[in-house]
């Protein structure tokens, strides 16, 4: 079968699937990790049979205990927008497309942002150690995704560490600025090792972006009783 052919199959499959099936939204995830691996299918980097296991699959009903559930929100929300939903719901399902994912394409951003939203489920579901890994795995392949050295920071804090945790969120800081979550947890950090000074002067900067801060407000009000 011809790269084309096998192209042109998923998108009639999947397009036929979704006028008869009750889980479009799982449909239209599947759609969306097969039409991902066709550049890769063309380059040599993922197998035919990868896409074909896709396209198969968008005839199948999602799994009972952890379907992807109907969201009610627009059909043309992203699909990697609908994967971070899934991760904020605790659906497993997330975990399932974002391994379909990383193992089926070569492209390191997109690598680096499926582990990053696999890291964002298991901080969720309270699996701490799993989220730090699949941080670590996103800045691996991304160095400047900032948003994987404040989540890892925030973990890091949560656990007292807040040495490790202030390492992790300078260099997001020296990534991106104005971010009131990065000020906030930097303030966070420099409280928890007694540095009242830096920690005002963070916590002000966070509502100096986000007046409506309300953690920053607190932890202001608390410093300064």
């Amino acid at each position: 079968m011809l790269i084309h052919d096998v192209q042109i199959s998923i998108v009639r499959k999947c397009t036929d699937s979704s006028q008869h099936s009750c889980h479009g939204r799982f449909i239209k995830q599947r759609h969306f990790v097969a039409l991902h691996m066709i550049r890769d299918i063309i380059t040599g980097h993922a197998p035919i049979a990868f896409c074909m296991f896709m396209m198969l699959g968008c005839s199948q009903s999602s799994p009972d205990n952890n379907s992807i559930p109907e969201t009610g929100h627009p059909a043309d929300q992203s699909p990697f927008e609908q994967l971070y939903q899934f991760a904020s719901q605790k659906n497993q399902a997330c975990i399932v497309l974002c391994d379909s994912i990383i193992h089926g394409t070569s492209d390191p951003n997109t690598i680096a942002e499926a582990y990053f939203i696999k890291g964002l489920y298991y901080s969720n579901t309270e699996q701490l150690s799993m989220a730090a890994a699949c941080f670590d795995s996103t800045i691996q392949k991304n160095y400047t995704y900032y948003d994987a050295y404040i989540e890892k920071g925030i973990l890091l804090n949560q656990q007292g560490e807040y040495d490790k945790a202030l390492e992790a969120l300078q260099i997001a800081l020296n990534l991106t600025k104005n971010n009131p979550d990065l000020y906030y947890w930097i303030g966070k950090s420099y409280e928890g090792l007694n540095k009242t000074k830096e920690a005002v002067k963070f916590y002000e900067w966070t509502l100096e972006v986000d007046p409506d801060y309300a953690a920053a407000q607190a932890s202001l009000k608390r410093i300064k009783l």
